[in-house]
């Protein structure tokens, strides 16, 4: 799932630029390497940013699935509740552009340039104020999908178990990391049994399961005059809507501040969306879930921007999480 030539990519976004009506040249340099490869795009007149090219990691998304992606941001511009970068489409009068490099094709997607920067984890309180805010963007978000009802027919993936940690997870198997002691992988061999029967009996219907953006970590906000801006939507599949909590705090699960930052998304969640103690419960299986999926992630994405700075305690610190989760502990988010 790693990056085979990561030049080609550059070379994609390039041969891509040259069939968007764009007002000027453009230089391309990367952005960020993780899913995919996001180039910004910088005039030449001025070098100041003007837009935002994806490159599809090759082999992760079907057309098909990424043109519901495309339908799903077209409708959420038209809606107006929940701001989001805008597709560009080309001459074609299309969104979805394929470009070839190093004998290899690829799918390509241009969006306008937000401006903003990523909520700040490092203050914990402001971003208490930010997850809030998130929450009530994700209740946003789940209500608009219960209500469209095309969006029950998007080819987009589900965020069940087997997909976030069975052993054909759509991140990879967390299995393959060698970082895991014997008795590491003995526990969360546990966690994901005890993850997958609470699973099974948790209920499955429009108030609670839908389409869900999936990924709303802080990576993936920009704030800019107190909004929060989403974008992207690459993983959004139909998954629990608290899988979109647990999401929220990837990577950041047993920072200090992850329960009242939970706490913050679970109120502005419910200022919209109240849940019942029955969802309420499953909290610290989904935040579980997610930090073993995330594991799963790191494993197979070495050549990623993100994995630089977590390995190698990563693997360690989520073996400890399960241990707590085997305990009874209730993890962030839960009182």
């Amino acid at each position: 799932m790693n990056f085979g030539q990561p030049d080609s990519y550059k070379k994609a976004a390039e041969q891509a630029c040259l069939c968007y009506p764009l007002e000027d040249s453009v230089d391309v340099s990367l952005l960020y390497l993780s899913e995919n490869a996001t180039f910004v795009l910088r005039r030449l007149s001025d070098r100041r940013p003007c837009k935002v090219m994806r490159v599809a990691r090759t082999g992760y998304r079907t057309k098909e699935e990424i043109q519901a992606e495309i339908r799903w941001l077209e409708h959420l511009s038209c809606q107006d509740k929940v701001k989001t970068a805008g597709l560009v489409k080309n001459r074609s009068n299309g969104f979805l552009t394929v470009a070839e490099a190093g004998g290899q094709t690829y799918a390509c997607l241009m969006f306008e340039y937000l401006e903003g920067a990523h909520p700040d984890l490092c203050d914990g309180p402001r971003a208490c104020e930010d997850f809030y805010q998130v929450g009530r963007i994700a209740a946003l978000l789940h209500t608009d999908t219960e209500e469209w009802k095309e969006s029950q027919s998007l080819a987009r993936p589900c965020w069940d178990y087997g997909h976030m940690i069975g052993e054909q997870g759509l991140f990879g198997d967390w299995r393959n990391c060698e970082e895991l002691s014997a008795n590491d992988r003995q526990t969360l061999e546990q966690a994901c049994g005890r993850i997958r029967g609470r699973l099974s009996r948790y209920e499955r219907s429009g108030r609670n399961y839908g389409l869900i953006h999936s990924d709303l970590r802080a990576a993936n906000l920009l704030k800019t005059k107190g909004q929060i801006q989403v974008i992207d939507f690459d993983d959004c599949g139909f998954g629990w809507h608290l899988y979109d909590l647990a999401a929220s705090i990837s990577f950041v699960e047993d920072h200090p501040w992850a329960g009242r930052w939970a706490e913050a998304w679970l109120k502005g969640y419910q200022t919209l969306r109240p849940l019942r103690r029955e969802d309420l419960n499953e909290i610290p299986t989904f935040i579980m879930a997610r930090r073993i999926q995330l594991l799963a992630w790191i494993t197979s994405h070495e050549d990623s921007d993100p994995v630089r700075s977590l390995y190698p305690k990563f693997a360690e610190n989520t073996a400890d999480l399960a241990r707590r989760y085997l305990s009874g502990h209730r993890p962030p988010g839960y009182r």
